[in-house]
């Protein structure tokens, strides 16, 4: 045998390595993305090439464009020239209410930096804006656990009743609570200094879910075939879908356990042969490590070749089991209770890996 026997303290710290690999594998594979979106979402360089195209696209008037990109721009690298701006923009597409929200956050924090420039132009805008500001008020009816969205966005409770400025254009209001039936409507806001109400409401409770009628027990004629041919085909067609993805599952995890097999035996035989890693067959504490990490290998292969054989051998026997036909199905609804098939996938665990079974009559 290539392995040592190693006690069972050694052998358990031997299953731990191997569920350590896999979670170390998978942070291996995932690290560089998530390294390469932390470094994006706060690269200074992509931010001012952003911001300087969103510029240039203001000053050609092309204000659709240039928004997305200084909006982009300020949340990777938040400033409050860059908010201006974007203010700016907003404003210029109309969109009163954002912009007034804008310059009101550049203002605070132009007061905060002690530029008075930025904090006097932003006061300006807010002036000549706050007369035009449409707004909404959202009225409601008591419901327990109630909670209103405006185009997705959740309002809180103490905001209800009270104006929010809002931009103009058309907006979808929502109110929704756990066993009522969802209420919504659309409401249209004017450009300027308009004001609209929105009443929400008592949400009425949502009607009980309706169940399917159970199929007659001994009826004749062909509603009854019918009803029965139904019932044993969706019956089947459930097991043998389940057959193919269980099995699917189980190749995949056998090639696994089968690569990582070739893996353990290479890396054993090498450093056995190797002479500086364990000459005459004595490893210096360099091979053993190679041993090791080979045995931990072999452990992963052992219980992936397990896992995937028990879940190919399940997943046959459902799509075996799920093979009659439609009219088999209406004659085993007449027939007596034994007839029929009853399965069920359970998962098996065991103290050198672990499976899955099925369980049931056939």
């Amino acid at each position: 045998m290539i392995f040592s026997r190693l006690p069972a303290p050694r052998a358990i710290r031997r299953a731990r390595l191997a569920v350590a690999s896999v979670v170390l594998a998978s942070a291996a594979l995932l690290a560089p993305v998530g390294a390469l979106a932390q470094g994006m979402s706060s690269d200074p360089t992509l931010a001012q090439t952003l911001f300087e195209e969103g510029r240039r696209l203001m000053e050609a008037k092309a204000y659709a464009e240039a928004c997305p990109k200084l909006t982009e721009s300020q949340r990777l690298r938040p400033g409050t020239g860059t908010l201006l701006n974007l203010a700016l923009c907003n404003e210029a597409l109309g969109r009163t209410a954002t912009a007034w929200g804008q310059f009101k956050e550049a203002l605070f924090a132009s007061k905060k930096e002690g530029n008075a420039a930025r904090e006097a132009f932003a006061q300006e805008h807010i002036g000549a804006l706050e007369p035009r500001l449409s707004k909404i008020v959202l009225q409601a009816e008591s419901t327990p656990g109630l909670l209103v969205r405006v185009d997705g966005h959740d309002i809180p409770a103490a905001a209800l009743g009270t104006p929010i400025p809002i931009d103009p254009g058309a907006h979808e209001v929502e109110a929704t609570a756990s066993g009522y039936s969802v209420w919504s409507t659309t409401v249209q806001v004017g450009e300027s200094a308009d004001l609209k109400t929105i009443a929400v409401p008592k949400l009425q409770p949502a009607p009980p879910a309706q169940t399917a009628a159970a199929p007659p027990a001994g009826g004749a004629g062909g509603a009854g075939i019918a009803a029965g041919g139904s019932a044993g085909g969706g019956g089947g067609e459930g097991l043998r879908t389940a057959g193919f993805v269980i099995g699917g599952a189980g190749a995949a995890v056998l090639g696994v356990g089968a690569v990582f097999g070739i893996l353990a035996a290479g890396q054993a035989s090498d450093a056995e042969k190797d002479p500086a890693l364990c000459p005459d067959k004595q490893c210096t504490p360099r091979g053993r490590a190679e041993i090791d990490a080979a045995e931990t290998k072999a452990l992963v292969s052992t219980i992936g070749i397990g896992v995937g054989v028990a879940a190919l051998g399940a997943g046959a026997i459902l799509v075996l089991t799920s093979g009659r036909s439609g009219s088999e199905g209406a004659s085993a609804a007449g027939a007596s209770a034994p007839g029929r098939v009853h399965a069920r996938v359970v998962p098996l665990f065991g103290p050198e890996g672990g499976g899955v079974g099925v369980l049931g009559a056939f």
